[in-house]
């Protein structure tokens, strides 16, 4: 699990995710938020250290947009 700011967690009725940077395309990346504290929440999903994931994300920023 990582810590992340809760701007960077998008929530719709279908899924929770974060935007991963990859290569400079945009990813989205489903994750399960857990305990949050201040502006952090704890999320868990198919991140790896050093994965760039973009603070202010918002499901207008497509999965696979250029970034």
């Amino acid at each position: 699990s990582s810590d992340l700011p809760k701007t960077s967690v998008v929530t719709t009725t279908e899924r929770t995710f974060v935007i991963r940077n990859r290569n400079g395309q945009a990813e989205w990346v489903d994750v399960k938020k857990g305990v949050a504290d201040g502006d952090l929440v704890e999320i868990s999903g198919n991140l790896k250290p050093g994965d760039k994931v973009i603070r202010r994300a918002t499901d207008e920023i497509r999965d696979g947009t250029k970034w």
